[in-house]
């Protein structure tokens, strides 16, 4: 997994207990795709048996992540789903799509925002990005 680079969002509430106590969840944003897979793939089917290639194309996909720990997990992920929603408007969709590492600045602006008015008890917050997976 890479992990963005806009870093670890900490937020941190007043009164918190210690994160000893703190448990994570993992929760999927959503996906996009990227650059399509490509593969050129040789077999003996041309003229008098001579090798042939056939390209062979799929969509690329990469999932957005959110990593939570906080001192209960309940509520989480609504609030996380609810907050990428509102960036993924405040970001536009049609920046998000031309370019996602352009788009992730107004995103993650109103992501934390969003995160903050919910008064959950955030220890950390990370966004991750997976690897591209071809989808053949």
């Amino acid at each position: 997994m890479y992990r963005l680079a806009l870093g670890t969002i900490v937020l941190l509430a007043a009164g918190l207990c210690s994160e000893v106590n703190a448990e994570s969840q993992k929760v999927e944003l959503g996906w996009g795709n990227i650059t399509p897979c490509s593969t050129v793939e040789w077999t003996n089917d041309g003229i008098f048996g001579t090798p042939s290639p056939t390209l062979r194309l799929a969509e690329q996909r990469v999932y957005a992540y959110a990593v939570v720990e906080a001192p209960t997990v309940a509520g989480i992920q609504n609030d996380i789903q609810q907050c990428a929603v509102q960036g993924a408007v405040a970001a536009g969709l049609t920046a998000i799509i031309a370019s996602p590492a352009g788009a992730m600045p107004a995103f993650q602006a109103q992501f934390e925002s969003c995160l903050k008015q919910r008064a959950q008890s955030y220890f950390s917050l990370s966004l991750e990005l997976s690897e591209g997976q071809c989808m053949w």
